[in-house]
């Protein structure tokens, strides 16, 4: 009587973390990215998406992530995230970062992009709404 109960509990919790919707931290060097296929491996670069219904969809760069989102308009996202030039290897909401596209910045995909947990002073930033606007 008591094996049923824990193999019940078992598949109740396991359900229930498969339908959790958050963020996966990028395993850089062997992560890949959605858009272009390219490896993800500059820690100083990657965004990430995560839909409503917790699939994870990881990019190199912002510049990949910018596409897709337009190609698809109407997949509702929880999460969407970048990786801070900044604050390598962490993903933060791209509310609260500033975009910056310089030659300074190497991007991945060569269009020298970079976003930044700290607003850059040295350098003409745009916010999230304006990047989407007026990027691509």
């Amino acid at each position: 009587m008591r094996f049923p109960r824990l193999l019940f509990s078992i598949c109740f919790i396991s359900v229930f973390l498969a339908c959790s919707v958050e963020p996966e931290p990028i395993n850089f060097g062997n992560d890949h990215c959605i858009y272009c296929k390219m490896t993800i491996s500059d820690p100083k670069y990657g965004a990430e998406l995560v839909t409503d219904k917790g699939r994870v969809y990881k990019f190199d760069a912002v510049e990949c992530m910018l596409p897709y989102l337009k190609e698809n308009p109407e997949t509702k996202f929880s999460y969407i995230m970048a990786v801070a030039y900044d604050e390598p290897n962490k993903l933060k909401n791209v509310e609260e970062l500033h975009f910056v596209q310089n030659e300074n910045f190497k991007s991945p995909m060569g269009k020298n992009l970079a976003s930044f947990a700290n607003q850059p002073k040295e350098f003409e930033s745009l916010n999230w709404t304006q990047l989407k606007d007026n990027f691509y």
